[in-house]
């Protein structure tokens, strides 16, 4: 878990003791959990929830996106996600105009809970489809809010005919079947403490998307 300074440096300066050795454990330590969490650490953008067929357990921490936003989304080399900024600049969206339809994109905060014992912050992005479903998970009375349990979500099929499945976990089931321990109080806090906000949400500048509408589309922007 790392070797303090003063382990093996004699000193006689105070602040080489000033580290709190249990914080510093739960930082410097081993498993597959901590090297998302230390590369998220690093990372400007939010991270997103990968799902696939094999489901991951989440905790809703908030009972409504955090942003709600457009998104182009253009198959090329290097970035293919880009906001649309069509309601932000007077001169409109280029990507709109060269005549590329951006999809809703609705972004909630979850936390990602591993049978390691760890959990980290994933923003949880859905279209139209994903929102309406949660939206009436969340009215309902037996599931609701969507903040209450935990939810096991898992993706079947490919391509358009794709479909995201959301299967409630209660906590008094999570350990026993899913082998994973429900967040403690302090864990749930902890964790929202990292949560993200529409700040994260990166905006390209009209330059960029002209550039990408010129090469993509053949969009002139005069």
């Amino acid at each position: 878990m790392g070797i303090f300074a003063e382990d093996t440096v004699t000193s006689t300066d105070d602040t080489a003791t000033d580290i709190d050795r249990t914080q510093a454990r739960r930082v410097i330590k081993r498993g597959w959990g901590n090297v998302d969490s230390t590369k998220q650490a690093d990372s400007p953008y939010a991270q997103r929830l990968k799902i696939d067929e094999k489901p991951v357990i989440v905790k809703f921490l908030e009972d409504e996106p955090y942003s709600s936003f457009r998104m182009h989304w253009v198959e090329r080399q290097g970035q293919k996600s880009f906001t649309c900024i069509a309601d932000m600049h007077e001169q409109g969206c280029p990507l709109c105009d060269a005549g590329h339809r951006p999809n809703p994109r609705f972004a909630f905060n979850v936390a990602l809970l591993n049978e390691d014992g760890d959990s980290l912050v994933r923003s949880y992005e859905v279209g139209p489809r994903v929102i309406d479903s949660l939206k009436n998970f969340h009215m309902n009375p037996s599931m609701g809010p969507l903040s209450k349990h935990y939810w096991a979500i898992s993706r079947s099929g490919k391509g358009p005919t794709s479909q995201t499945n959301h299967q409630m976990v209660r906590a008094r089931d999570l350990e026993e079947e899913w082998n994973i321990a429900p967040l403690t109080e302090e864990g749930i806090a902890s964790i929202k403490s990292q949560a993200y906000d529409e700040s994260i949400v990166p905006i390209p500048s009209r330059k960029t998307l002209v550039s990408i509408a010129s090469e993509d589309f053949d969009y002139n922007a005069s």
